[in-house]
């Protein structure tokens, strides 16, 4: 059921096809045929064949057809797909005979499908094509077709000729005839302009080539003329498509309306403007004619200057002996041709000074019309190119000297002859006599086993891939002396093809002696400072590390440093201490020595910076960590005795003291508690009353830390070592803020902090606080009613140390008169009644108790500025 599915579908696909399609099987029964199949080969062959019929059927009415056809078929059925054509008939009638097999599941071939198409239009039409274009081909005058933009596309054999074998459009090259610049010239360019834009044919008579005429020892230049005609091919939207040029000679036409006076004329145009001198003599030597080139040589204005005159009487003539040339022309009837040079000196009418190079050439040449002999001279001013001669040989003979200053010798090898030659400077450096004969195997014979090698391999990678050389090699001269020495080369190309290969050679003996007794020093250097108990290192003005010896090895990895920047290596050392006093040294060219700590390896060094002569710097640094640590212990016994003197002075001012800071670190809190209290008491609500009793327990419990604390303080100061421990300065301000809940709300005040570069502080949490209370109080208690009270708290590090600030905009206060006592134990300077003048006396005492100290800016009606300084941890 399935096969006649396929069978069905099969007739359908063939009898839907427009050419005659048949299916035959291996037997070569026709499976399925199409109408358009029976219809032509009952009307061609006169068989009318049918489904089930055989292609045998054929073979009786058309023996040599059913022959080549069965032939095929067969070739058919062994899986091959492929085109023929065929021509039958009477008129011939030709066809192309597709054969496709169709193959089963398992590949083999179970029918072939033959489709046929009469190719018989395009086989006539390109009959046509051939004829018309054997036509074309053959026309007796010029047939150039052109793009719209005047790009070549086709000619026939006469334009061919025409044009000349050595144009580029004959040879198959790109040619534009609009980029011509000759055709720019002869007008052939405004022609064809004139028929694209008028889109009509365009003809004219054009001067467009000439070619040279030999009459004995005469040669002549005769023009070539053509009747030129350019017509455009229109497209269907009335564009031009294509443009047509039409050459016709006319030369002999055009020659015999030509007189002789126009001829005249163009000849005297073209030697007038010639780029030489130009002296026509008759045969009596007379001068009949001189250009303008001439002219201007001997300093004539007027066209007919100097003309008339015989050689045989004129002064110039006989110096320059141009009558005895004059003679010699004549007699012998050749060209002669010399140089010469002229010492002008005043008063010659041409009024040149000093020497003159001048190149005559003199030839005959005879008259067209009434064929006399007459004699021509070409006179050219060579002084410029002598004297570049001059100067060429001065800069040949300048390199020469200075080749042999520098022992430097030249090279070359012929690609295409294999010659190799060597400059006079090249054979010295080989001590062999100048310009012996010389080969590349002689020449590799100088050098060492090793070094030809290296020769070899850099001469076959520049001939294969054009890669130039550079290279140090060991030579054995003829006298069987040592030399290093430099060879260079690279290829030269022409048309894509390497046609040599030259360079230079250098005797580098000295510069290689020198640099091994540099290397050999600074191998020693190296060894003098890895011995040495000290690092050491050199560094350029930028910062890259050119050495370090192996004591500094311990400081930085020399893997890691060596040839880079130490500042892009560590970042962190931008703006350290090593840095500046880098700077330092680089500005005053002086030494520099500073200690500096390193927290890495967590141990100080002491350096010493010197400059060098060639800019760079010398690093010498040492590790005390051990001394630094002494010091540490010796400094640490002299604060335990100052601390002892401290006690014992400290001692009476204890309870002083204590009431002071419980006055004043109390009252603030007590009196936010009391304020609570109130605002309780006259706020019905009761959610708004358990706000303020959760307030009451906040506040309270930092009363409670506050008095815990002041008796640690007790306690502290019974040992003066009061403990340090890291504190930030966002937390701790954020407690004091707690604190002062209700005085920060009464007031408005704003609070802006700026802890980002020294965001925390190694010192006694009840001191900070205590610091940070008197600031904030203080700034609220002295704010100014004139604008919104702000204060700006920032920290930042300086010279090893942090420096903490507080800035308000409040009232001021007046330092000239005031500056001395702001500090003060119960100073005020405001009529303010919560002032006690306790908080700045007790806030300095805290900070000198550590080691720092406070300082205050500030301006009347204008704010206050506190900066204190924490001495370095």
């Amino acid at each position: 059921m399935k096969r006649s599915m396929n069978n069905a579908l099969l007739h359908q696909v063939v009898e839907a096809l427009p050419d005659p399609v048949v299916v035959f099987d291996p037997q070569l029964r026709l499976v399925s045929v199409n109408r358009a199949f029976a219809e032509d080969h009952q009307q061609h062959l006169g068989v009318e064949l049918k489904e089930g019929d055989s292609l045998h059927v054929i073979c009786d009415a058309h023996p040599r057809l059913a022959e080549l056809l069965l032939l095929n078929c067969q070739r058919a059925l062994t899986g091959e797909r492929f085109n023929i054509t065929l021509a039958f008939g009477s008129p011939l009638v030709h066809y192309q005979v597709s054969f496709s097999p169709l193959c089963c599941e398992n590949g083999r071939t179970e029918m072939v499908l033959m489709i046929i198409r009469n190719v018989q239009q395009e086989v006539e039409a390109r009959e046509n094509e051939r004829f018309f274009r054997s036509v074309l081909e053959n026309l007796p005058l010029g047939l150039h077709e052109l793009t719209p933009e005047g790009s070549h596309r086709n000619m026939n054999e006469a334009q061919r000729r025409i044009l000349g074998s050595d144009h580029p459009a004959v040879n198959g090259q790109p040619y534009n005839v609009f980029a011509d610049p000759i055709n720019a010239r002869n007008g052939l360019n405004d022609l064809l302009a004139e028929v694209k834009r008028l889109k009509t044919p365009v003809k004219k008579e054009m001067y467009l080539q000439y070619r040279e005429v030999v009459y004995g020892n005469v040669t002549r230049i005769q023009p070539l003329y053509y009747e030129t005609t350019g017509f455009p091919v229109l497209d269907g939207k009335g564009e031009v498509s294509c443009l047509f040029l039409t050459l016709n000679e006319i030369t002999d036409r055009k020659l015999a309306q030509l007189s002789l006076e126009k001829s005249e004329r163009m000849l005297q145009a073209i030697v007038e403007h010639l780029p030489v001198g130009y002296i026509q003599f008759d045969s009596f030597g007379f001068i009949r004619r001189v250009n303008q080139t001439q002219r201007r040589f001997f300093h004539h204005e007027a066209p007919g200057q100097g003309m008339g005159g015989s050689l045989n009487h004129d002064a110039f003539s006989k110096l320059f002996e141009l009558d005895r040339l004059f003679a010699q022309v004549l007699q012998h009837g050749k060209m002669v041709r010399l140089e010469k040079k002229i010492d002008f000196l005043p008063p010659h009418p041409g009024s040149h000074e000093g020497e003159v190079f001048l190149d005559l050439t003199m030839f005959p040449v005879e008259d067209p019309v009434d064929k006399d002999q007459i004699v021509v001279a070409l006179v050219n001013d060579i002084t410029e190119k002598k004297r570049q001669e001059l100067e060429n040989n001065k800069t040949h003979e300048f390199l020469t000297q200075t080749g042999e200053i520098g022992k430097i010798g030249g090279w070359e090898v012929d690609m295409l002859t294999r010659n190799m030659r060597w400059s006079a400077q090249t054979y010295k450096i080989h001590e062999l006599p100048p310009y012996a004969a010389m080969t590349m195997e002689k020449a590799l014979s100088f050098f060492t086993e090793v070094s030809r090698i290296k020769i070899e391999q850099a001469f076959k990678a520049c001939m294969e891939r054009g890669k130039a050389f550079d290279l140090q090699v060991t030579v054995h001269t003829a006298r069987n002396n040592l030399l290093q020495a430099r060879i260079i080369g690279k290829p030269e190309y022409r048309n894509g093809r390497i046609i040599r290969i030259y360079g230079v050679i250098q005797d580098i003996t000295e510069q290689y002696k020198i640099k091994h007794q540099l290397t050999r020093n600074t191998e020693l250097m190296r060894l003098f400072f890895d011995t040495i108990d000290m690092g050491y290192a050199v560094m350029d003005k930028d910062g890259k590390v050119n050495f370090i010896n192996r004591k500094a090895q311990e400081i930085v990895d020399h893997g890691k440093v060596i040839g880079r920047n130490i500042f892009e290596v560590f970042p962190m050392l931008v703006g350290s201490t090593f840095h500046a006093r880098v700077q330092q040294c680089m500005e005053l060219q002086a030494p520099v020595s500073f200690s500096n700590y390193l927290p890495a390896p967590d141990k100080w060094y002491e350096f010493l910076l010197a400059p060098m002569q060639d800019g760079n710097i010398s690093i010498f640094t040492r590790n005390i960590t051990d001394s630094k640590k002494m010091q540490r212990e010796l400094r640490k016994a002299n604060d335990q005795l100052s601390s002892l003197n401290k006690y014992l002075v400290n001692q009476n001012k204890q309870l002083e003291d204590f009431a002071h800071i419980t006055s004043h670190n109390l009252r603030a809190p007590i009196a936010n508690l009391k304020a609570l209290m109130q605002i309780m008491h006259e706020t019905d609500g009761e959610e708004e009353k358990e706000l303020y009793r959760n307030m009451f327990g906040e506040v309270i419990r930092n009363i409670d830390e506050t008095l815990n604390d002041l008796i640690e303080i007790v306690q502290i100061r019974k040992d003066l070592n009061v403990e340090r421990e890291r504190l930030a300065f966002s937390d701790r301000l954020q407690k004091v803020k707690d604190i002062l809940f209700v005085d920060i709300e009464t007031s408005g005040i704003r609070i802006t902090t700026d802890f980002t570069e020294a965001p925390d502080l190694e010192y006694p949490r009840i001191y900070l606080d205590s610091i940070l209370q008197n600031l904030l109080t203080n700034a609220i208690k002295y704010r100014s009613p004139e604008r919104k009270a702000t204060v700006h708290f920032r920290s930042k590090v300086c010279d090893g140390g942090v420096v903490l600030t507080a800035e308000d905009n409040g009232i001021g206060i007046d330092m000239e008169r005031y500056g001395n006592k702001l500090f003060g134990f119960r100073k005020t300077f405001h009529k303010n009644r919560d002032a006690k003048g306790i908080g700045l006396f007790i806030t300095k005492s805290q900070i000198e108790a550590m080691g720092g100290n406070i300082t205050a800016e500030s301006s009347l009606g204008q704010g206050t500025k506190f900066i204190i300084t924490f001495r370095p941890e």
